[in-house]
């Protein structure tokens, strides 16, 4: 056996036993480097860094980036994309050579799995020759690393689609910034007719982190939420929704609610909208709605954004002067507060309640857990001490935002 054969069966035996350990993507990826001695990267179908390793080494400008953020950028996506090589590189992991910056070329060996691009490994090099040595190599190696992605659970989502990707950029506001951008995302599948909805989930525990508790949860929300796209944006799980209507019943919030207990997570829910485009919107309004929520319901792990959009709106017109609000609300109410706090008497919660209901007697009787005599008596007291026509429709607006700042307020 010469010299060079004995090396390959070396490099090969070293490649082919990470199989045997369940050994990790980074540790493929460090291996087959180590073994070139050149630097190399995997990067998933989101354009997402997987795996890197010597990438002190790169000098392109692009990819060293790309390695800082630890993923490609839209733009570099689209210079990528269009470079003739890529455009016609082959459905299968067959490596191709691309030619890039200051004399430098990268070796592109896709990742194909169960017959769909899952991703690339690039090795780079300098000054160097790209002998079939190294085609081999890595083409070895990209062997090993797609037995480790469908053998291994936590690598599943590797074969995910640009979803995870165009959402991050939503999120940031890039699909503003860059009009190409825009128009693709209006054309992938993210831009239904259905109507749509974010959920925002949050956790203190750093877990969420860690990529085994991210397929954990995404596997159970998907018996959740069975239609839907989700990423994990700091330390939050953001989800788009394209059929939550149809689980918006007594039974699927009761899934939602044992998903959330499960995880310990706390989950905002914005308004249902039309248009991908909106999805920034919407995705600020599911955090506020967390945000909010816990001020004024601590023990409460589900917030609507609906229930909140009045707070979310006093907050936002009044920054550093909330206290001035009070100078808004119904004067009869804050008699009837004062009047409260003397008597002990329970008159402004009957008549938040009374509000809270449209003024409906028998549904107010019933949440308050009274006969309507006592309603009516404590009715006919309110209108005496405030002087307002409870009837009267205009009364009725100005009471119930009147609470909703009382409330606003107390949180403060």
């Amino acid at each position: 056996m010469d010299s060079q054969t004995e090396l390959r069966y070396r490099q090969s035996n070293r490649l082919l036993r990470l199989l045997l350990d369940n050994h990790t993507v980074e540790e493929v990826v460090e291996t087959i480097s180590y073994l070139a001695e050149k630097p190399v990267i995997f990067i998933d179908i989101n354009f997402s860094i997987r795996g890197m390793s010597r990438t002190s080494e790169i000098t392109d400008r692009s990819w060293q980036f790309a390695i800082s953020k630890g993923f490609c950028s839209h733009e570099f996506i689209f210079e990528l994309v269009n470079i003739e090589e890529v455009k016609r590189f082959p459905k299968e992991r067959t490596p191709y050579v691309v030619g890039l910056e200051s004399e430098t070329k990268a070796l592109v060996s896709p990742v194909i799995i169960r017959g769909k691009y899952a991703g690339a490994m690039v090795m780079f090099f300098k000054k160097t020759e790209v002998t079939n040595g190294y085609l081999e190599l890595l083409l070895l190696a990209n062997e090993v690393l797609t037995e480790i992605i469908i053998k291994i659970p936590m690598y599943k989502y590797i074969r995910g689609n640009m979803n995870e990707g165009i959402l991050k950029d939503l999120i940031e506001g890039r699909d503003k910034e860059n009009e190409d951008f825009k128009a693709w995302v209006l054309e992938s599948e993210l831009n239904t007719s259905n109507n749509l909805c974010v959920l925002v989930s949050e956790q203190d525990d750093a877990n969420l982190n860690q990529e085994v508790f991210k397929d954990s949860l995404r596997d159970d929300l998907y018996h959740v939420v069975p239609k839907s796209h989700t990423i994990f944006y700091g330390n939050q799980m953001v989800v788009l929704c394209t059929d939550l209507e149809t689980e918006k019943t007594d039974k699927g919030i009761s899934r939602l609610k044992i998903f959330m207990e499960k995880h310990g997570l706390r989950i905002g829910i914005s308004e249902f909208f039309q248009g991908i485009e909106n999805f920034q919107c919407h995705y600020f309004h599911a955090k506020a709605a967390i945000r909010i929520g816990l001020t004024i319901h601590e023990k409460e792990r589900l917030f609507n954004y609906d229930d909140y959009k009045f707070f979310h709106l006093l907050e936002k017109v009044t920054g550093e002067a909330g206290n001035n609000l009070r100078d808004f609300v119904q004067t009869g109410l804050l008699k009837l507060e004062k009047y409260d706090r003397r008597h002990q008497s329970e008159l402004f919660y009957t008549l938040n309640t009374l509000i809270d209901y449209g003024c409906n007697y028998k549904e107010t009787c019933e949440a308050l857990h009274i006969h309507r005599n006592t309603l009516s008596y404590r009715i006919d007291r309110i209108k005496s001490l405030t002087q307002l026509e409870l009837t009267a429709p205009k009364v009725q607006f100005d009471l119930a935002y009147s609470f909703r700042i009382l409330e606003f307020l107390k949180h403060q």
